[in-house]
């Protein structure tokens, strides 16, 4: 599959940029978003070194100022959008006695709002562009896909993520929300949930407590999933949280004396 228009979210760094360069390397032509905007443009640098069509647009989820202007550079970049790739989640360890009010609102409005807003935004975009075509929303399924990336803290947590489980916990059901909102439109909604990763939230990280595969995440383990959801290979999965997290949810990871040890000989 090749000549998607693509945003991808968070792809300065980490999953993100993995996202970025999965899609790019299937021919996708992408917008990538992020605050941060030396490393977005370094991603963005060396996908054209490969011949890869991107555009970077420094740009806020939780603003829907700035969502507003990463739809207008997708469509004037590539004249529609049919998938979206949500991989900017911010994190926070604080116990919940320490936790400010201000640090949980502002967790809650990028992580949950921002969410919101730009996967609202997309959509429209997805039904206008339906409607311009004259298609049939009961004919075989469209290239149109939302990927959120979550968190297993949305299962499982720990005291110190007090903030973010709670915006995980919500990213799950906002996203089964949307994907009924959207089953009419054969749009597909899904949420890649991921255990730890390297280069993704290091604080929270345990080095004495690895999941069941005894290593830490690469992010091209989550890109590769989410270019999966993207797909007609996965047309007939929606709603779904799918968990790319080396068997962590399996265990009881809140015990840190759980023995996960492969060899019981």
């Amino acid at each position: 599959m090749s000549e998607r228009s693509v945003i991808i979210t968070g792809s300065a760094n980490g999953i993100g940029a993995a996202c970025a360069i999965r899609f790019a390397k299937a021919g996708d032509r992408l917008i990538l978003v992020d605050t941060d905007e030396v490393a977005g443009r370094a991603i963005e640098e060396q996908l054209k070194t490969s011949d890869a069509k991107v555009s970077f647009v420094a740009a806020d989820i939780a603003s829907r100022l700035h969502v507003h202007n990463v739809i207008a550079e997708v469509l004037e970049n590539y004249g529609q959008v049919d998938v979206l790739v949500n991989a900017s989640t911010q994190y926070l360890s604080s116990s919940f006695l320490d936790t400010s009010e201000e640090d949980f609102n502002a967790l809650l409005q990028h992580n949950l709002t921002g969410t919101f807003l730009l996967n609202q935004a997309v959509a429209k975009q997805f039904i206008r562009q339906r409607e311009k075509q004259g298609e049939d929303i009961n004919a075989s399924p469209a290239q149109q896909a939302i990927v959120n990336f979550g968190s297993v803290d949305g299962v499982v947590t720990q005291a110190e993520h007090v903030a973010f489980a709670a915006t995980q916990g919500g990213l799950q059901q906002l996203t089964k929300a949307i994907a009924l909102s959207l089953s009419p439109y054969n749009v597909n909604v899904n949420t890649v949930g991921t255990g730890p990763t390297r280069g993704e939230q290091e604080g929270a990280r345990d080095d004495k407590n690895l999941p069941p595969l005894k290593r830490w995440g690469e992010p091209e383990d989550a890109a590769n999933l989410a270019y999966f959801l993207s797909t007609k290979e996965a047309a007939y999965i929606t709603g779904q949280t799918i968990y790319v997290d080396g068997g962590q949810l399996i265990c009881n990871h809140t015990n840190s004396e759980t023995d996960l040890s492969l060899d019981k000989s």
